[in-house]
């Protein structure tokens, strides 16, 4: 398995987080294990409606990615 860098960014608050941030309040492993890019880009996605989901930083425009390490 490959390992990503799993980030959210908000347009709104100029600010991105990661996976490894304490305060997103979600646990996800840093860096996260995926089969590949694919499955990578689903977890991010899902850190981001996560954190959309929990009003994280008062924004709704997370949006995820996933960098390879």
């Amino acid at each position: 398995m490959a390992q990503f860098n799993i980030t959210a960014t908000s347009a709104k608050k100029e600010r991105t987080v990661t996976n490894a941030d304490s305060k997103t309040r979600k646990t996800y492993d840093s860096p996260a294990e995926c089969a590949d890019q694919a499955a990578a880009t689903a977890l991010a996605d899902k850190f981001a409606r996560d954190l959309r989901a929990d009003d994280f930083d008062g924004v709704d425009d997370w949006v995820g990615q996933a960098t390879p390490v």
